[in-house]
């Protein structure tokens, strides 16, 4: 079982999906990664002991400092991959075929073919098991507990019925790395149906909008909530404040009201609001 609540790290790398003014004040709030760290030293200390982050060049650092201090051995860690950005800026730079070569270097399987098409055609699941070894391996010995696929991802594999690629992603690490794998994603009604019914998968995590306004609730709030009562999957709401539309009252009340939502996952810059959701989100699951 997870934790009810998950610290989450869009305010790190400016990302708010109401204000674009918000984000860039966030981004200038952590330009270096002791900025980081020292927020999520305070987010373990004050009991919040599971983070959920994507893959970014910029925790590299983080994560070395917490390495260093015993305090984080308990810090439960749940990567979420791949990080765009980071791929797309070296498709840009190095072109497909190098760009794969750089993240897998001197892999035999990525030296012998021809291209990025030839690459995810001939081999997309292998491909996939090594991208995900090359992210996890900034994370060596530390307390992963889940690799989760972000949306991106996640819903393209959806519109390419491609779904046989999520079933060995969670085959794959469980296998390897002995935990769990959870799924992002913009459509929370379709991929359930996919993980649940079609792929069989028992009690999938997914990620996905929660929230009172039905903001990104897709394909409609209505038939989120109707799907989430089955409770057959396990849900971690996130956009629960609605990227700050929302007053954490009313927030809370509605995440109350509806059945089946097992986590929240929340971002915040300042300790006075990391605290304050903290408390709101164990309101919720105690009441």
């Amino acid at each position: 079982m997870m934790d009810k609540v998950i610290f989450g790290d869009n305010q790190f790398f400016g990302v708010n999906h109401m204000s674009e003014q918000t984000a860039i004040k966030q981004a200038q709030k952590f330009r270096t990664a002791d900025d980081i760290y020292k927020t999520l030293e305070y987010v373990n200390d004050i009991g919040i002991k599971s983070f959920m982050f994507t893959t970014h060049n910029q925790l590299e650092e983080v994560f070395e400092k917490m390495k260093k201090n015993p305090k984080f051995d308990d810090f439960k860690l749940y990567p979420s991959m791949p990080y765009a950005h980071k791929y797309a800026d070296a498709l840009i730079e190095l072109g497909p075929f190098e760009m794969i070569n750089k993240f897998t270097p001197g892999n035999k399987l990525v030296s012998g073919l021809k291209g990025v098409g030839s690459v995810i055609s001939a081999n997309p699941v292998p491909i996939m098991k090594l991208l995900v070894d090359s992210e996890m391996k900034l994370l060596k010995g530390m307390n992963v507990q889940g690799i989760f696929l972000l949306n991106i991802v996640t819903d393209l594999i959806l519109g390419l019925e491609m779904h046989d690629i999520l079933f060995e992603f969670a085959q794959y690490t469980e296998k390897k790395y002995n935990v769990k794998a959870g799924f992002f994603t913009m459509n929370y009604a379709k991929l359930h149906d996919v993980l649940v019914n079609k792929l069989g998968l028992k009690d999938p995590i997914i990620v996905s909008n929660i929230n009172k306004i039905g903001f990104r609730m897709n394909p409609s709030k209505k038939e989120v909530e109707s799907v989430l009562a089955k409770k057959d999957s396990y849900n971690i709401a996130m956009s629960f404040l609605a990227s700050g539309a929302l007053r954490p009252k009313e927030a809370a009340d509605y995440i109350s009201s509806i059945k089946g939502v097992d986590a929240v996952l929340f971002g915040a810059s300042t300790p006075s609001h990391i605290k304050e959701t903290k408390q709101i989100i164990e309101e919720i699951f105690n009441r």
